[in-house]
């Protein structure tokens, strides 16, 4: 999959290295961990683990960001939130990513929306932002998620977003 400047591809079992570098910058992993933002190379194994098993079992998952030169930028993708048993849409980029590329997180939101629907049966996503991360927040009611709900999550805070499928939102509309 692209997006506007960058390429999404699966993780393979060698990726450690770069998942590992992006959480060892507290800027980028303050808003995905509640552990001190500790990330061991243990984490990053599971990370990719799952990752790479999520594609295997459902055809999608969080994909490496690779930008035009091929150099890694972060991720970006799908997973099952435990807590809610929905699927969530979530990323993590570099920080320097946004200096290049202002406006990648809301196309790479909104492209990774349109992919997910047009290519599931899902009726909805979701997206699971801490409270503070104002940021993420405004990325996602720029694509089109509306506020859910507010709950704890991973022992953080979180706001609770949602989108419907376009069908879902027909539905709705005509109900």
């Amino acid at each position: 999959m692209t997006s506007g400047p960058v390429r999404l591809v699966p993780f393979e079992a060698d990726d450690l290295g770069q998942v590992q570098q992006l959480w060892s910058d507290p800027r980028a992993a303050r808003f995905i961990s509640s552990d001190n933002n500790t990330w061991s190379a243990a984490a990053a194994s599971g990370f990719i683990d799952q990752a790479i098993a999520d594609q295997q079992r459902h055809g999608f998952s969080r994909w490496k960001v690779l930008g035009p030169d091929g150099r890694f930028f972060g991720w970006a993708g799908f997973t099952a939130l435990e807590e809610t048993s929905e699927i969530e849409l979530d990323y993590c980029l570099a920080l320097e990513t946004f200096e290049v590329f202002p406006n990648l997180p809301g196309q790479l939101c909104q492209d990774l929306v349109d992919w997910f629907f047009e290519n599931t049966y899902f009726s909805h996503l979701v997206s699971v932002v801490r409270t503070d991360n104002r940021m993420v927040r405004e990325v996602m009611l720029d694509a089109g998620f509306y506020f859910r709900e507010s709950r704890q999550i991973g022992g953080m805070p979180c706001d609770v977003f949602q989108i419907l499928s376009p069908s879902m939102q027909s539905y709705v509309l005509t109900a």
